[in-house]
């Protein structure tokens, strides 16, 4: 367990936030330190839920829909 949590908080650097796991690991071994394979990175991810896109999203406000009213009817 202790590393596994190790592994993860290694994937959760703010150098490594925005990478896919592959990334990682191969500057892992670039560095000379092999952790875990890639493949158990992505499980580790997984196990804690932090599966899905790990690159940084844009958020952009809200837009609110336009809406007509009618203060009086119509005349042709």
């Amino acid at each position: 367990m202790a590393e596994r949590a190790a592994v993860l908080e290694l994937l959760n650097r703010p150098e490594y936030a925005d990478l896919p796991p592959a990334q990682v690991w191969a500057r892992e071994l670039d560095a000379g330190v092999y952790w875990c394979s890639e493949r158990t990175m992505y499980r580790i991810l997984k196990a804690a839920g932090q599966s899905g896109e790990r690159r940084r999203q844009a958020t952009r406000p809200a837009r609110t829909v336009p809406q007509l009213l009618a203060t009086a009817p119509a005349r042709s």
